[in-house]
């Protein structure tokens, strides 16, 4: 039997209960993350990752026709098309490695 919680429509989404997802992702699109990440906060916006896939997720279209051109998109994209260090003409990506758990914070 499955039970429902309710929230009040009115929550802010930081504020609702969270749901954990299983979720890997190419190694380029994952260092494109962490360059978004850095581009918010170098913006000024203190972020994460996870907060960040949420805002995107948020921003998404909603029309079934406009995910899949997104979907069909990333499926024809390679690793090159994910980068956003300006070195798109590199025939090599580095992929750092990083231990499990929150990003390290640069120092300012």
């Amino acid at each position: 039997m499955t039970t429902r919680r309710r929230i009040s429509a009115d929550t802010l989404l930081p504020e609702c209960p969270e749901k954990r997802i299983g979720l890997a992702l190419p190694a380029p699109i994952s260092e494109r993350l962490d360059e978004l990440v850095r581009l918010a906060e170098a913006n000024g916006d203190r972020t994460n990752r996870k907060e960040l896939v949420a805002s995107l997720i948020l921003a998404a279209p909603e029309s079934g026709a406009d995910v899949s051109d997104l979907l069909h998109a990333y499926r024809r994209s390679s690793a090159r098309a994910a980068r956003l260090d300006g070195n798109a003409d590199e025939p090599t990506i580095a992929i750092r490695s990083h231990p499990p758990g929150p990003r390290p914070r640069p120092r300012l």
